[in-house]
């Protein structure tokens, strides 16, 4: 290559690279949504007996002062400090934009609206084929379980006791409290009969009523209940551990942006103040990176088999001569 050649190949690199460097802070921010699904934050404070401290107090003749109660932020606000303080440590621009509805959420998943988005497996496995999402990061340490819970006072102790009963349930996409557990029943051959209702609270709430004998969800969503329902009611069964959510990119996002995001991720378990605003949205460990393959295990399940009956979890065998 001529010297002059050489020069002037320089100079168009140099002039390239400060271009893509200066040219960030002028683009568009980049649009983020979260999955609708995800529970809102629950308290980590110690729920205290009142009975129990009017009683200590009067013992001891002291004067109660009032309970001081958290003050909680809601799904919104704690995904949104998040996301600033992803945007500051990569020096990005994110725009979070909380979706209406879970069929809203989907719909701009299809469309390739987000260029970020935190969502369940099976909206991973639906959309990364096309538009393409990709997975970036995911919770480290902490699969997805599914759980069976029953009323605290009861008959039932063990999950052998729901052989064949009527169990309440999410409704039939939602992955961690309705898919995971009926998928994780029948691959144990354990055949009950699932009965879905509106919401995951609508489960709990029906199961402390006694208007089911059991229902389907979360350790999450149980945590997040309110106290007189959680009180009220024991988990007798843990399923094995799925993937958890996925944060995922769409192919437009460049590869520099999503290297500083996904450091920016992982690196919020390092520091106390960005590692406190993990129990909000049900962290425990921080995020590692993640690849599209983690989640390949979703493949096998197959929904239409898993919700083709409303009878049973479990596909009733063939009659013979048929």
């Amino acid at each position: 290559m001529q010297p002059r050649i050489k020069s002037l190949f320089f100079i168009a690199l140099v002039i390239g690279t400060t271009f893509a460097n200066i040219s960030r802070p002028f683009a568009a921010p980049f649009i983020v949504g979260i999955a609708p699904s995800i529970p809102e934050p629950i308290s980590e404070l110690e729920e205290i007996n009142e009975k129990k401290q009017r009683k200590r107090a009067k013992k001891h003749l002291i004067t109660t002062t009032p309970l001081q109660v958290e003050r909680l932020p809601t799904k919104e606000q704690a995904w949104q400090k998040v996301f600033d303080h992803i945007a500051q440590e990569s020096s990005l621009e994110l725009k979070f934009e909380p979706a209406s509805s879970q069929l809203q959420f989907e719909l701009n998943l299809a469309k390739g609206y987000y260029d970020l988005a935190y969502i369940n497996p099976l909206q991973f496995n639906a959309f990364r084929d096309f538009p393409g999402y990709q997975a970036q990061v995911k919770r480290k340490s902490q699969p997805s379980r599914g759980m069976v819970f029953v009323k605290k006072v009861g008959t039932i102790s063990t999950l052998a006791d729901l052989r064949e009963a009527t169990i309440a349930f999410p409704d039939p996409l939602n992955f961690s409290g309705s898919v995971i557990t009926r998928e994780s029943l029948q691959r144990l051959d354990f055949r009950v009969i699932p009965q879905f209702l509106a919401s995951q609270s609508l489960v709990y709430s029906e199961v402390m009523k006694g208007q089911y004998i059991a229902g389907g969800g979360t350790t999450e969503t149980f945590h997040a209940q309110a106290p007189e329902i959680k009180n009220s009611l024991k988990i007798i069964w843990d399923s094995p551990g799925f993937s958890p959510y996925a944060f995922v990119a769409h192919p437009r996002v460049d590869f520099f942006s999503l290297t500083k995001i996904k450091r920016a991720f992982v690196r919020m378990v390092k520091d106390e103040e960005s590692k406190a605003l993990l129990k909000h949205i049900f962290v425990d460990n921080g995020f590692e990176v993640a690849r599209d393959s983690d989640w390949d295990e979703i493949k096998s399940i197959d929904l239409s088999r898993l919700n083709g009956t409303n009878k049973s979890t479990k596909a009733p065998e063939p009659e013979i001569g048929m």
